[in-house]
């Protein structure tokens, strides 16, 4: 019973604290705000409302009760201010709350103080670390509340998969706070560890959209070697046709023409051999750091199941289009976008979580390491 009781009164300091954090109201301030606006869009049987009707957009297709009015709506949740708000700015805000826990904790006198009572090292080690994780589970819960009312109210949808976004952006925070925790163990320096958590967050953003850029040109590329081939047999074709019906003049040409798909699929090939290997570099690099974006992409996975519109064509405009029309031939880029996204879409999400808290689980069983090694 008194190991619970030191459990509590820990948790309690840690809430105590940050609600006494400036940042703490204002985060939440500002997640009201961000709520309410988005519950300012609304639909009628005319168009798109902003701003509880202050302004309106009229509009033949996204109307009350449409299914591209509830793309829209889910889609403005989870692809951008869930991406936007929550994963950036809201997050930030939060690091530079939370990352005074370990090193506030580990001055001399606050630490003792914990020390004297019947706890374990690794309780008080995991007990700090969950309540660190309280800043962004409470702002979250009260925002997707505010989001699942909106999305009941706007376009009468009650989807409960709108409450996902507490556990995985709660999750895609854990990836960075885990590794503040571990900077602030070894330095018991809160800039130290900020700054180090930011660098480290920037990095794997970086990694992310190298490897997306760089998948996306390959595939291109692949694409445009496929597109010469299918022309050099075309050529070939007729090349051999008219040398088997003796049009020597018909033959001679379909031979010089053959010469330009030949350059370009030996330069594509070329190219393509060249960046492979940086491929290959990226992709291992991805694999051992966390995966923060397609973590907070199973959000919108899990919301566009139940679509009848994929926010992919409604942003494309394929969506738009009618039904007497012929198909529209998507170009080139949306082609390499859409695979990309299916790429990405057929990741299992334990596969994305799975790796990311093998991550986790790693920094944080060094930073436990060093925090029972340490004398105090």
């Amino acid at each position: 019973m008194s190991i619970w009781i030191a459990i509590l009164a820990i948790l309690r300091e840690s809430w105590l604290t940050l609600r006494a954090e400036k940042l703490f109201k204002v985060v939440l301030g500002l997640n009201v705000l961000v709520i309410v606006a988005y519950m300012s869009i609304g639909f009628d049987d005319t168009g798109v409302s902003l701003f509880f009707g202050l302004t309106h957009v009229e509009s033949e297709f996204v109307q009350s009760g449409s299914p591209l009015s509830r793309t829209l709506y889910l889609g403005i949740y989870s692809a951008f201010i869930i991406n936007l708000w929550l994963a950036w700015a809201a997050s930030i805000l939060a690091l530079i709350s939370t990352s005074s826990i370990f090193p506030s904790f580990l001055r001399e006198g606050a630490v003792e103080l914990v020390m004297s009572r019947p706890t374990r090292r690794v309780t008080i080690f995991f007990v700090k670390y969950v309540g660190g994780l309280l800043f962004v589970m409470i702002q979250v819960g009260i925002f997707t509340l505010g989001a699942f009312l909106a999305a009941g109210w706007r376009i009468d949808v009650w989807d409960p998969a709108i409450f996902l976004a507490i556990p995985l952006v709660t999750l895609f925070y854990s990836y960075l706070f885990c590794v503040d925790v571990l900077v602030g163990v070894i330095t018991r320096s809160t800039l130290t560890a900020l700054l180090a958590t930011l660098l480290f967050w920037f990095g794997t953003f970086g990694i992310h959209t190298a490897d997306d850029l760089l998948s996306a040109n390959l595939r291109r590329m692949e694409e445009s070697v496929s597109r010469a081939e299918n022309r050099l047999e075309e050529l070939a074709s007729e090349r051999d046709v008219a040398t088997a019906e003796g049009e020597t003049s018909e033959a001679a040409d379909a031979a010089h023409w053959m010469t330009g798909p030949q350059e370009e699929i030996e330069a594509l090939n070329n190219a393509l051999g060249q960046l492979r290997p940086w491929q290959t570099t990226i992709e291992a690099i991805r694999f051992v750091i966390p995966e923060t974006k397609r973590t907070l992409a199973l959000l919108h996975r899990s919301l566009e199941r139940n679509m009848e519109v994929s926010l992919t064509d409604l942003m494309t405009g394929a969506a738009f289009q009618d039904e007497d029309e012929p198909p529209r031939q998507p170009d080139d880029d949306e082609i390499v976008q859409r695979k990309i996204i299916e790429r990405d879409n057929e990741i299992p999400a334990w596969r994305i979580i799975g790796k990311s808290l093998i991550f986790e689980a790693a920094v944080l069983g060094l930073a436990l390491w060093i925090f029972q090694r340490r004398d105090y």
